[in-house]
């Protein structure tokens, strides 16, 4: 299995998503696990623990579904790379320039779809801060170097003349939630749905600055891409209608999901380790949309370009081609 350089990822969302930068990955020629299994309709989606989970929580219980779909969790990028080059699953859930950057390395995935966007936030202790201008010679944390959220927040700042005056720290999303609530720092960049148990926790005394969801909008009229579903494509040659299944069960539970939250948040708390009350509270804060790939690949390769001018190892160095998109 290969490994990845400490310097590559720092860390870890425990709700929303996973901000990595992968190298070194290669081909992998293990025979894969269903190659005996032609025609199968149980098929395996690797999640993190992070929005993309609660639709797939959702079809798993599924009694009638076309599609047996088995969920199973992984909680570091090392974890993913292991199994996706093991080739024992077929589809698999994770940030986008995680994806790409496995792509850039050889591996054979490619987007399926993205279902969830923005769902970030610049937060905020101190009352008197309500746009990005206010927080000049501020300190602001965030989850992760080189990441997406410090990349975007960057791209913000400069957009904004604040380059150089605000700023930026680093830490992980648990020591930065635990200090925001001593009050020891004041102003971080977080996920959904973690995000909302610090909410709670703080009594409504945190404000939100940042949505980044709707400053990208603002921006550039289309909204943030974030994470996707990726499916093996050598599995997926061989199985097309099973994908075209899968992508129908899972848009048809997204929406489910948006429209009566209730049931599949019931479904998840116990996979997030949150309070379904708390859970139910962030949703209205995470936006799950469904668009599949060639629908969205004009929205991912402008996301995907702020992050190449910025830090191009973040997507493995160069913008995937069109074999990145499955349909394409």
């Amino acid at each position: 299995m290969l490994s990845l350089p400490r310097c590559i990822f720092q860390a870890l969302l425990a709700g929303l998503v996973v901000f990595s930068v992968l190298t070194g990955c290669s081909k992998n020629d293990t025979v894969p696990s269903w190659a005996s299994n032609e025609g199968t309709q149980h098929v395996t989606l690797l999640s993190p623990k992070a929005p993309s989970l609660i639709p797939a929580l959702l079809i798993e219980q599924q009694k009638d579904a076309e599609v047996k779909l088995k969920v199973e969790m992984w909680d570091t990028v090392e974890q993913l790379l292991a199994r996706v080059q093991k080739n024992d699953v077929q589809f698999f859930a994770a940030p986008l320039n995680v994806g790409a950057n496995m792509y850039a390395r050889g591996l054979p995935l490619q987007l399926l779809h993205v279902n969830t966007w923005g769902s970030m936030y610049l937060v905020s202790l101190d009352p008197e801060v309500h746009n990005l201008s206010d927080l000049a010679n501020k300190t602001v944390y965030i989850p992760g170097q080189s990441g997406p959220p410090d990349i975007l927040t960057r791209f913000l700042l400069e957009k904004e003349g604040l380059e150089g005056r605000v700023t930026l720290a680093y830490g992980v999303i648990p020591d930065i939630m635990q200090q925001l609530a001593a009050g020891t720092i004041r102003y971080a960049v977080l996920p959904e749905p973690v995000l909302s148990g610090l909410r709670v926790k703080l009594n409504g005394r945190l404000t939100e600055v940042v949505d980044y969801q709707q400053i990208w909008w603002d921006s550039f009229g289309e909204d943030l891409p974030q994470t996707g579903i990726f499916v093996n494509r050598e599995w997926a040659k061989t199985h097309q209608q099973e994908v075209e299944r899968f992508q129908r069960q899972y848009q048809d539970a997204l929406h489910e999901t948006v429209k009566q939250p209730k049931t599949a948040v019931n479904l998840s708390t116990e996979a997030f380790g949150i309070p379904e009350a708390v859970l139910l509270q962030a949703m209205p804060h995470i936006s799950l949309m469904f668009k599949d790939a060639v629908e969205a690949r004009s929205e991912v390769e402008r996301y995907f370009n702020i992050l190449l001018q910025t830090v191009p190892d973040s997507i493995g160095g160069v913008m995937p081609d069109a074999g990145f998109y499955y349909g394409l």
